[in-house]
């Protein structure tokens, strides 16, 4: 070989070198695959674990993000809400969050809520996203003893207005009494149960059935008549200006009893202010918008064990501008703060509270969950957090339709909660549903909890 061509042969060595550098550098970087991974709930209470398996090289680092929202690095948004990150030896395959982990991600024990993960692998500045989102749930903690206390089932149920469009009211309250009467709830609290006419016409219900009533009376049809409202009338005087009156809470005549003072006349006139709370409405509102919630405090007849129980349906509102939905959801939070603050002004002796209600707010609102926020700060246990549940993956709001499909994000979005206060865990929480069903009772499903009093 002349040395003109040995000098040209070492120059294209050099250059493939040079140019095979860095693609093997690159190469490297992307070396690791997350090929598989798994979740599950820890072996602690309010604990999480996470598993994988990769491929290639080990890497700097695995990073486990999780969220209260969904997310995408490559579709949007980049980050869930309440965003954090964890990271873990690239010698190691697995994550166990603490309980005290799972907070700070923003799912405390017995908060209902899971947590929403990505998983990565990090070699120097490469990183490489294994593509798919998943969903966990939290280990609620230890199992219930049938002998702790007393077990109580507690419903909630928004029946829809007799005022909407749709299936009549009357055509459809046979059913919603059937529902009722198949899970036999002890108590059951209630939206959309208008103290208005049951046929869903305007002005008075002189010579009409009130749809409060009509429903007591398709309880006596379905032989279900044990159960009865704490009240039927409106709460507001009529003819004054004021939203929807339609939270109200049912109970079984057999089981419990009223203590409450719930009037259902102020004199001689269909309409009393007891055990209820008028929410707040924004600034300059009309109060058309105004909203009330009901209360009313309940006896065990055999234990005579107390408990105060409210139902509340919060602002329905929602804005796809995330300024005006922030607006919403702190008007949602500070109906709920009325609501707290009523219950301690009323419970003197301080008996466990049970919180029901269709609070038009979920977890996987990218804006924020403020209503339920409160509640969990108020030490509420949310009841879906129960150690055996059913439907969960199912939104609570069917919107009538013939057939349900699951969250393809692994949860339905709850917006009827059973949250309660002063009681021991939940047993069970079913979002009571078929998936296929062309006669649904209401655009809402009903939800029960069987919870236990403290002995």
């Amino acid at each position: 070989m002349t040395r003109k061509k040995l000098m040209y042969a070492l120059a294209a060595v050099l250059v493939a070198l040079s140019l095979a550098a860095p693609l093997d550098a690159a190469a490297a970087n992307r070396s690791t695959k997350i090929t598989s991974v798994t979740s599950k709930p820890g072996a602690r209470p309010g604990q999480v674990q996470i598993n994988w398996k990769s491929s290639g090289t080990n890497p700097t680092s695995f990073v486990v993000e999780t969220a209260l929202t969904t997310f995408s690095p490559s579709r949007g948004p980049v980050h869930g809400r309440h965003w954090k990150t964890f990271k873990v030896s690239g010698k190691k395959r697995s994550l166990t969050l603490t309980a005290a982990q799972v907070a700070a991600a923003g799912a405390p024990l017995g908060s209902g809520r899971h947590l929403y993960f990505r998983l990565k692998a990090v070699t120097g500045k490469s990183a490489r996203w294994y593509p798919y989102q998943q969903s966990v749930s939290v280990n609620v903690g230890r199992p219930i003893s049938a002998a702790s206390g007393t077990a109580l089932r507690v419903a909630n149920f928004n029946v829809k207005s007799s005022k909407t469009a749709g299936r009549s009211w009357l055509s459809r309250a046979s059913k919603v009494a059937a529902t009722i009467k198949a899970k036999n709830p002890a108590i059951v609290t209630i939206q959309e149960l208008s103290p208005g006419r049951a046929d869903g016409r305007g002005g008075s219900t002189n010579g009409s059935v009130r749809q409060t009533n009509s429903l007591q009376n398709s309880l006596k049809k379905a032989r279900a008549g044990k159960y009865r409202l704490v009240r039927t009338t409106p709460y507001i005087q009529p003819g004054k200006k004021h939203g929807t009156q339609g939270t109200r809470i049912l109970y079984d005549t057999s089981r419990y009893s009223v203590v409450s003072r719930c009037s259902e006349k102020t004199g001689k006139r269909n309409y009393s202010s007891s055990c209820s709370v008028e929410l707040p409405i924004l600034s300059g509102e009309s109060a058309s918008n105004r909203r009330s919630a009901a209360y009313a405090i309940l006896q065990n007849k055999s234990t005579k064990k107390r408990v105060l129980v409210v139902s509340a349906h919060l602002d329905a509102r929602h804005s796809s501008k995330v300024a005006t939905e922030k607006r919403y959801d702190r008007l949602r939070t500070a109906q709920v703060q009325t609501i707290v603050a009523k219950i301690a002004r009323v419970n003197t002796h301080r008996v466990p509270v049970v919180f029901g209600g269709d609070i038009n707010s979920w977890q996987n609102n990218r804006v924020a969950n403020g209503p339920h926020d409160r509640l969990v700060a108020g030490r509420f246990y949310d009841t879906a957090a129960a150690q055996s549940t059913a439907n969960l993956r199912y939104s609570t709001y069917n919107d009538m339709a013939k057939t349900m499909k699951p969250s393809p994000s692994g949860y339905g979005s709850r917006l009827d909660v059973i949250a309660v206060r002063g009681l021991l865990v939940a047993k069970r929480f079913e979002n009571v549903m078929k998936v296929s069903d062309s006669a649904r009772p209401s655009d809402h499903n009903m939800v029960y909890a069987d919870i236990v009093l403290k002995a």
